[in-house]
């Protein structure tokens, strides 16, 4: 037994030496911005959700919470909180799934927040293996390694491994995981699969539980599809696991939101304990509508509107594959595609029956979208289909499939380059810059403001958080309220906003804070389009005071 050669894989040697490589590629924004984090996170990131992520994994990982109290809003009836957070019982909770800051603040006790920004790249990393050991098994070797070498440079997946505080790669890293532990408990039915398979799929439904009105489907059908393979007595056990895995979330859903079931994005679902299920299911199987015309264009507008060449490559195999897959009569690839079709048909109609605004021009259809994220598992497992019948066509010929292959992988990894990191709308590089502005505009203010400081910053809230507190908008008349009662209870309050003449200013006051007693003082800091004004009490206020 001891003179048996060790089989060395030599595919995923080179997918793990590749992704060392991509390690640092995908770490880019987290690489250019150290910072020391033994205090309060000094992090600046490019969105709301991501500054949310951030700051509730450190603060996870240094004080066992998801929440925390700010005593201005005691005075302002949750005026004073950031986008992507909210203020339920006077603490301020994240307003999105809590699974990743779970996640990220349970490792960084271990390893330090300075660890944050890299654990997306990590797990990207073990997806990209994980996903070439999946597809190794349903179709082969070289399909799975082809597979996962364009994984690589997928541009949604790059993208967002390099934004590495949204939730999508954590979420269909998971998921892979768990496919893989699937087939691996149905074809060697040893029970330690079936409990990794539970306890994998329980952390991606904690990452992004919305995902569940997909992913159990799915899970069903291939239940249904191999009933006489399964050890139920396993099955049930990993059933179990996954329940455990997910409890911390219902924990502190019930300890942040006041219901088990309850989450950030929406709070009031549910009137009593009785109906949370009932109501849960109906308000995210199509939470914004069914409007299929609407869906079309968007997929067209995030496929060949924005990856024409990678658009043009998919559908051309795709079609390809159906017919050769029929021609063959290989069931295991006629199922593939079945289920690809319907998942990507629900994941179409689900998200792109609305319209998201991530950029601030509605009209421009860029890399940043939010469709790209919520449609990572439509690009990513259409790769399979692109290269088994490529495989089979030129099984004879590894010369030319290697020229092919290498061709295609330089071509499309340069194009990948162009759009990830060179747009000049919201690439990587641009990010980057935009960061180092954040950081010089913080930097100034935060000379300029006192420690206790309120600043209304509309969508630059995400600069100056958490150093100094911050206001979104002012949007009705308890808001310019709030604020009146802030500055009487000793709060310095700034807006930040477009520079403004003296005559501007004279306007932008009688229309909107003198009847409310208030003020917006000449600027004492400008950059080059926006400016920073302190809010006052009128004089006649203040002297009444």
């Amino acid at each position: 037994m001891f003179n048996k050669k060790l089989k060395i894989d030599y595919s995923l040697l080179i997918i793990i030496i590749i992704g060392l490589v991509f390690f640092f590629i995908y770490s880019f924004l987290a690489l250019n911005f150290p910072h020391n984090f033994s205090g309060e996170p000094k992090l600046i990131l490019n969105s709301p959700d991501e500054t949310a992520n951030y700051f509730y994994s450190d603060l996870f990982a240094r004080k066992t919470t998801l929440k925390f109290q700010d005593d201005a809003n005691l005075i302002a009836d949750g005026l004073v909180v950031p986008r992507s957070m909210r203020v339920i019982n006077d603490y301020t909770v994240p307003a999105g799934f809590i699974g990743l800051p779970l996640i990220y603040g349970s490792l960084a006790k271990v390893l330090g927040s300075c660890s944050i920004q890299f654990f997306t790249p990590l797990f990207a990393i073990l997806g990209i293996i994980f996903f070439y050991l999946l597809i190794k098994e349903l179709f082969g070797k070289t399909a799975g390694f082809l597979s996962a070498l364009f994984v690589f440079i997928l541009p949604a997946f790059w993208y967002y491994t390099n934004r590495s505080m949204m939730p999508n790669i954590l979420f269909i890293v998971l998921i892979i995981i768990a496919l893989y532990f699937w087939l691996k408990a149905l074809r060697h039915k040893k029970i330690l699969y079936y409990l990794f398979f539970g306890f994998s799929t329980g952390l991606a439904l904690m990452v992004r539980t919305s995902d569940v009105v997909w992913f159990l489907p799915l899970f069903f059908i291939l239940l249904l599809l191999h009933l006489k393979k399964i050890k139920w007595l396993y099955l049930f056990f990993s059933v179990v696991i996954g329940v455990i895995t997910f409890i911390p979330v219902l924990f502190f859903n019930k300890a942040n939101y006041g219901q088990y079931f309850s989450f950030g994005y929406d709070t009031g679902l549910f009137s009593s304990t009785q109906n949370q299920l009932f109501a849960l299911a109906g308000k995210i199987v199509l939470p914004f509508g069914f409007h299929p015309v609407v869906a079309f264009k968007n997929l067209l507008n995030y496929t060949w509107g924005i990856f024409p060449f990678w658009t043009i490559l998919g559908v051309a195999f795709i079609l390809i594959f159906i017919l050769w897959s029929v021609v063959k009569k290989q069931k295991v690839f006629i199922v593939y595609w079945i289920l690809y079709l319907l998942v990507s048909a629900y994941l179409v109609i689900y998200y792109g029956s609305w319209s998201f605004h991530d950029n601030p021009n509605p009209d421009l259809i860029t890399i940043g979208t939010s469709y790209i994220r919520y449609w990572l598992p439509i690009y990513l497992f259409l790769l399979p289909m692109i290269f088994i019948p490529l495989v089979d066509l030129l099984k004879k010929r590894k010369i030319t499939l290697g020229i092919t292959v290498t061709a295609l992988w330089l071509f499309f990894a340069f194009l990948s380059f162009q759009l990830v990191i060179m747009d000049n709308q919201e690439g990587i590089y641009k990010i980057s810059k935009n960061i180092k502005e954040y950081q010089n505009i913080a930097g100034q203010v935060q000379t300029k403001t006192e420690n206790n400081a309120i600043i209304i910053a509309d969508r630059l809230d995400k600069v100056f958080f958490p150093k100094r507190k911050v206001i979104f908008r002012l949007n009705n008349n308890l808001n310019f309220l709030a604020v009146k009662k802030l500055i009487v209870a000793g709060y310095p309050v700034y807006y930040f906003y477009f520079t403004r003449s003296s005559e501007d200013l004279t306007y932008f006051n009688e229309k909107y804070f003198k009847k409310f007693d208030l003020e917006v003082n000449p600027s004492i800091l400008g950059f080059k389009e926006q400016s920073l004004y302190p809010i006052k009490l009128t004089e006649e206020t203040n002297n009444g005071i």
